[in-house]
């Protein structure tokens, strides 16, 4: 789940996942997404309009910029939040967002993908894991970002953001990487600040740009990317980490190219424990659930893994200054491997 747990007037933010409809399959009768379709194709003419009169700019940016452009106008987060206050049905695909103009973060993305998909733009989620002074105090959001000319370019489609890289052309935007490494990025940012909830934001004194410069941020590229969690509590002489607005699987969930796998690091895991246990809730795919404890190394083949099971691993001695990390290796090259799980414990 990606959402906000801050409490804010008006604020539900959630990811949610939207069904892909494969490029080059036709459905049989009417189709099933004609809200989608039809944006689809309004989004093809617009961009395609705009690249006529800029022939020397990538036709993805206009095609990126058009999409992030509609999905912001059509999916309004104020209306999403006005739903759930009223205890109205949500939203919980991209053809139900925008028959009902209402979606957040993980709303928006899902829609961006989709969109690009089938205007055939390589495009990937981006998501930020914000790590508060407490686990109950975790936050999260989630960006998009396309590939063309050779880079990766970043969206927030929440806040109609783009960065134009500062003294590039107009389609030079910059990706993830380089807007955290940036001092200036904030100074890129190209945002609709007229969006309402954009608005509703500053005014409770929050910050729609603080993946930009967050010291305490996870991030996954395309799923790719190491989550840590802290001990969210205690049970006796073991200690819980659970994942609070955070992934709670580790593994590879999409056998895709610009996709990769979630890796699990335990911060200042207890020294004196000797037993890692998983609580599992299920698991898909093939191939072996990998714990590290420093240099040593176990590996758990899926086959011996059930849904349920609280798999536990027997370390060689105290952990003492070793770290604890948690990775899943599929049986075939980027290959699905991952296991959910509803929390991690260290004990003795």
């Amino acid at each position: 789940m990606i959402c906000d747990s801050r409490k804010i007037p008006l604020w539900v933010c959630a990811l949610v996942i939207c069904p892909v409809v494969p490029m080059g399959l036709q459905a049989e009768g009417p189709s099933k997404t004609p809200l989608t379709d039809r944006a689809v194709e309004q989004i093809r003419r617009q961009a395609k309009h705009m690249a006529l009169g800029s022939r020397s700019l990538a036709p993805e940016f206009f095609s990126a910029l058009a999409t992030a452009n509609f999905v912001q106008a059509r999916m309004s987060s104020l209306n999403y939040s006005i739903l759930s206050v009223e205890k109205k049905k949500l939203p919980t695909n991209v053809e139900q967002c925008l028959e009902k103009e209402a979606g957040i973060c993980g709303n928006h993305v899902a829609a961006f993908l989709e969109i690009s998909k089938r205007l055939g733009l390589r495009a990937r989620p981006v998501e930020f894991y914000f790590r508060g002074d407490k686990p109950q105090k975790n936050h999260s959001h989630i960006c998009a970002e396309v590939f063309y000319r050779g880079h990766w370019r970043m969206f927030d489609i929440t806040w109609g953001t783009y960065f134009p890289i500062s003294g590039g052309r107009r389609d030079d935007l910059a990706d993830v990487s380089r807007l955290r490494a940036e001092r200036r990025s904030r100074d890129w940012a190209v945002t609709n600040q007229a969006n309402l909830w954009y608005q509703q934001w500053v005014a409770s004194k929050l910050d729609p740009l603080e993946y930009l410069d967050a010291p305490q941020l996870d991030i996954l590229r395309g799923g790719r990317g190491t989550i840590r969690l802290r001990v969210s509590a205690r049970d006796g002489q073991r200690e819980l980490f659970r994942p609070l607005h955070q992934p709670n699987f580790v593994g590879r969930n999409r056998a895709h190219r610009d996709y990769g796998p979630v890796v699990v690091l335990l911060e200042n895991p207890n020294p004196k424990a000797t037993v890692v246990q998983l609580d599992v809730l299920g698991l898909a795919g093939t191939g072996a659930l990998v714990i590290f404890c420093g240099e040593e190394r176990h590996a758990i083949p899926f086959a011996s893994i059930r849904s349920g099971q609280m798999l536990k691993t027997q370390l060689s001695q105290p952990i003492g200054k070793r770290s604890i990390r948690l990775q899943a290796s599929p049986d075939k090259v980027d290959g699905v491997a991952y296991v959910v799980y509803r929390e991690i414990s260290l004990g003795g």
